[in-house]
């Protein structure tokens, strides 16, 4: 009841936790929801707190660019949504301060990105020169068959600027002579092979909404395969996995033909993983 009748005084506002007040709320937030308490132990504490009323509640970093909601469900304890990357619909939660330091930081990370893939063009046509299956065409696309080891080194680029990419690649042979990359990013698992590109990420047999870590996930694998078709591409198969997700059975699974390419989404539920592949 205090709480609830304190939530009026603050709702409707970014407070920044750097002052006394908005750090009051955060600890006073912590001690009455037991969810926000072990979030904020892991992940660190966030610069600004947003409470919508007494039962919806945001957590913004913004060095980090993440967001993370809670939705109280239970009387202590509430369900947490991972938001991964600030979406611009919660850009208007925050102070204008904010919203700038977001920009100028997303702006420097894109800049980067570029110039990292500008040299890594470079690099690879000057090793080279002639066309390689899966290399990009003048239009910006992707042709040819999938090769892991062109697609393992678009998957090392950051995502945003928050995003350290994929490193620590390992390279094996299948049993039919034929080649399989993986590597792990946090608990998020990429496999790449000449047939597909998989990525699997836990998802709990209570979590009924999309991992924020999945979204990064399949960004990235459309980025290296559809490149200017990526975002296109994404916005369906988000659509798609957040359908999947929310059945906890794991019975809606979609496998759609998408930009030329055979998508594969579902969450596994005897495994306890969230699975998106693209295949030729």
């Amino acid at each position: 009841m205090e709480h609830k009748l304190s939530a009026s005084d603050f709702a409707g506002e970014a407070i920044s936790t750097r002052n006394s007040r908005g750090a009051g709320r955060l600890r006073d937030e912590a001690r009455f929801d037991k969810s926000v308490a072990a979030y904020v132990d892991e992940h660190g504490k966030p610069d600004y707190v947003y409470l919508v009323d007494h039962q919806k509640l945001y957590l913004f970093w913004i060095e980090a660019d993440r967001a993370t909601k809670f939705d109280r469900v239970l009387l202590e304890a509430s369900e947490v949504h991972e938001l991964g990357r600030i979406p611009g619909s919660l850009m208007k939660f925050l102070p204008a301060e904010a919203r700038r330091s977001l920009e100028v930081r997303r702006a420097r990370a894109q800049r980067s990105a570029q110039v990292r893939a500008r040299q890594s063009r470079a690099q690879q046509a000057r090793r080279a020169p002639a066309r390689v299956p899966g290399s990009r065409a003048p239009d910006g696309t992707y042709l040819g068959g999938f090769e892991p080891s062109v697609l393992v080194e678009r998957m090392r680029e950051p995502v945003t600027a928050a995003d350290p990419g994929v490193e620590g690649w390992r390279r094996a042979t299948l049993r039919g002579g034929g080649a399989v990359w993986s590597a792990e990013a946090g608990r998020t698992r990429y496999q790449v092979t000449e047939g597909s590109v998989a990525v699997t990420m836990p998802i709990s047999t209570s979590r009924g909404s999309l991992p924020g870590s999945a979204r990064v996930a399949i960004q990235r694998v459309n980025d290296a395969i559809f490149a200017a078709r990526s975002e296109a591409v994404t916005r369906v198969a988000l659509e798609m996995a957040e359908k999947a997700a929310a059945d906890r059975s794991g019975r809606t699974q979609f496998r759609k033909r998408v930009a030329g390419r055979t998508l594969r989404i579902g969450r596994l539920a005897d495994r306890g993983v969230f699975s998106y592949s693209v295949h030729p």
